[in-house]
């Protein structure tokens, strides 16, 4: 007899030969439930803007073009100074420099060069990154003159420089410090003719003479992106995409196959996964990888705004008037961007009638505008500052300038609430991972060995769960120094540690009530280890309460972290977290510092519970008939 076919090509055949397992009636259930989709959706926009924060809310530009005056200068001007360093190695003995670095107390401290070898390795780093500076910038050499037809052009005297301390540096290494020495004093005195060689023409005087330096394009922003923060670039992206190349790969590749599709489910998550991951590490090795740097404050806008950078197309000379060669992210804020004008402690979100500021860097309306004038005890009356608008920003009573407001420090808020959105919900996926891990393994021991090995694992968690979680949380944060251990990762590790307790309670009697299962009994029999049967046979039957478990978990350690941020054992400044955000003021004159953050929290709490209390709801069998 020939066995029915299950091709999608015949949809009633199909509806009838294929039967629907576990998950497919799991997510039948979650789909015909409105408040799990609504909460979905809404955590999936949440995290969708934590992780590409950097492309939301930056004070990176995405693409600039431009010459960078201040570091050609200091490249330029620096240069003697490092060959002059190298000529001071070289003179020295390696006894006199062993004294010098215990003179300076720096003798065995990390990062130093503890031999002459090694520092004149690191001052050749440094000449090369000056090289390197000059030459992004620099215009092409010239014909000679016939007056001078030996004078060197700017690029070519880089060449003879670079080249002097190559041998120079041979020379030492060979021990010939006399040539080396030579070669270096040479090099230095070429360096020093090159501050006046590299004399830059003044944009702001088109009448001034000097080198009209080259525009040179970069990328700032993805520069600065780390490996960690691309892998969750692409995990989430191909996780939002998943109807759309899930549905592709079914029909084409599996051929609507009911079977294979089952079979191919953990495979795809595994190459989501290994995709995202291929791609991290392909970035890092890739020469647009920069370092990393999440909190740190972009040069650019400050820059740009003393003159000290020139926006000019790149490979072209610059100009009397700044080109339009910049592309800034939505919000040209950084999340540790500090002002010292009128935004300063506590603007109010721009879009409200008493944010107003005049040209003077006052407040048009309002308490602060009442306040305005006031002198303290002492008769001393605080000057205004008025704003000032960087390039990027809006304007400055623009109502998408501040949208969320300021902090005490001008930082921008809704800047500091994506980015620390990140920290949040990092705590409590994490949290949620770990205190599960643990709680499976050891509750799975617990109800599948049972007899003394249950009695002392439920004396321990009732031990365990005795304790006041809240403030044994507390004791361990303020133990825990934020130099060995970063204050993020000791919340994940503490929550876990703690919480994890319920988890093993209801893992131990999910195997309590399948141990004497007849498929367990035959895997006993069949003589497969113990290790295997737990993992292998008995839990994946007892998932459905942990992943209950889980959702529920994932919710009370956003709480958590917030609680222990607000109490001042979080996140250390600049970085912050939706719970160090609502203790940066209590003052209700600055409802905005409360007011966002903390309903970021509740409505991402309240979203977990209803994705959980769903997922409760449909694996409960009886929900399924």
């Amino acid at each position: 007899m020939s066995k029915p076919s299950t091709s999608s090509t015949d949809g009633a055949l199909e509806a009838q030969v294929y039967s629907k397992d576990y998950w497919d009636l799991v997510f039948e259930q979650l789909s015909k439930r409105t408040l799990f989709k609504i909460g979905l959706v809404v955590l999936a926009f949440l995290y969708g803007s934590a992780i590409y924060a950097p492309f939301l809310a930056n004070d990176r530009p995405f693409v600039i073009e431009s010459v960078d005056l201040r570091a050609f200068r200091s490249a330029s001007g620096s240069l003697s100074a490092v060959t002059t360093g190298m000529g001071s190695l070289i003179k020295q003995s390696d006894e006199d420099y062993t004294e010098r670095l215990r003179s300076a107390g720096t003798l065995g401290k990390e990062g130093v060069p503890q031999d002459r070898t090694g520092a004149l390795q690191q001052e050749r780093q440094a000449a090369a990154n000056r090289l390197e500076t000059l030459r992004l910038y620099l215009p092409a050499d010239g014909e000679p003159s016939p007056e001078a037809p030996d004078a060197q052009g700017p690029r070519a005297g880089l060449d003879t420089y670079e080249g002097l301390v190559v041998e120079g540096l041979a020379a030492f290494d060979a021990g010939d410090s006399e040539t080396a020495l030579a070669k270096i004093t040479e090099a230095k005195k070429l360096a020093r003719g090159f501050r006046r060689a590299l004399t830059i023409w003044d944009p702001a005087d088109p009448d001034s003479t000097g080198l009209r330096l080259i525009g040179s394009k970069s990328h700032p922003l993805t520069e600065a992106l780390s490996g960690k923060e691309v892998f969750f670039m692409l995990f989430w992206f191909l996780v939002l995409a998943w109807p759309a190349w899930n549905r592709l790969m079914n029909k084409n590749v599996l051929a609507g196959d009911r079977e294979r599709i089952r079979q191919w489910r953990r495979r795809k998550s595994l190459g989501v996964v290994l995709l995202s991951l291929l791609g991290s590490v392909a970035w890092v090795n890739s020469p647009f990888y920069g370092g990393g740097s999440a909190f740190d404050t972009a040069p650019y806008k400050g820059a740009l705004a003393s003159g000290d950078m020139w926006l000019t197309p790149a490979g072209q000379p610059m100009q009397a008037e700044q080109a339009d060669t910049v592309v800034w992210a939505p919000v040209a804020f950084g999340s540790a961007e500090t002002r010292s004008d009128a935004e300063v402690n506590f603007r109010p979100p721009t879009w409200r009638a008493n944010a107003e500021i005049d040209a003077d860097g006052r407040y048009v309306r309002g308490a602060r505008a009442e306040a305005a004038g006031e002198t303290d005890a002492t008769g001393y009356e605080v000057p205004a500052v008025p704003v000032q608008i960087k390039p990027g920003e809006p304007g400055v009573n623009h109502p998408l300038r501040r949208i969320a407001g300021t902090d005490e420090l001008g930082r921008d808020l809704f800047t500091r609430i994506l980015w620390g959105g990140r920290v949040s919900l990092m705590v409590g996926i994490l949290s949620a991972v770990l205190l599960t891990v643990l709680g499976v393994v050891i509750g799975s021991i617990a109800g599948y060995f049972g007899g003394r090995v249950d009695v002392f694992i439920m004396r321990a968690i009732e031990i365990i769960q005795s304790l006041p979680a809240f403030f044994l949380i507390l004791m361990a944060m303020a133990f825990t120094d934020p130099k060995v251990v970063p204050p993020i990762f000791a919340i994940i590790f503490v929550i876990a540690l703690i919480r994890w307790t319920g988890t093993a309670r209801l893992v131990r009697g999910e195997f309590m009530r399948l141990r004497e299962q007849e498929f367990v009994l035959a895997a006993r029999s069949l003589g497969f280890s113990d290790a295997r049967t737990i993992f292998r046979h008995v839990l994946p039957n007892a998932m459905s309460p942990v992943l209950v478990s889980a959702a529920f978990s994932v919710a009370a350690g956003i709480l958590t972290e917030s609680a222990i941020s607000f109490l001042g054992f979080g996140t250390r400044p600049p970085e912050a977290s939706w719970g160090a955000l609502v203790n940066e003021s209590r003052n209700p004159q600055f409802w905005w510092i409360q007011v966002f953050p903390g309903v970021l929290i509740f409505i991402t709490v309240t979203c977990y519970n209803l994705v959980g209390d769903a997922v409760r709801d449909a694996l409960d069998p009886k929900m399924k008939l």
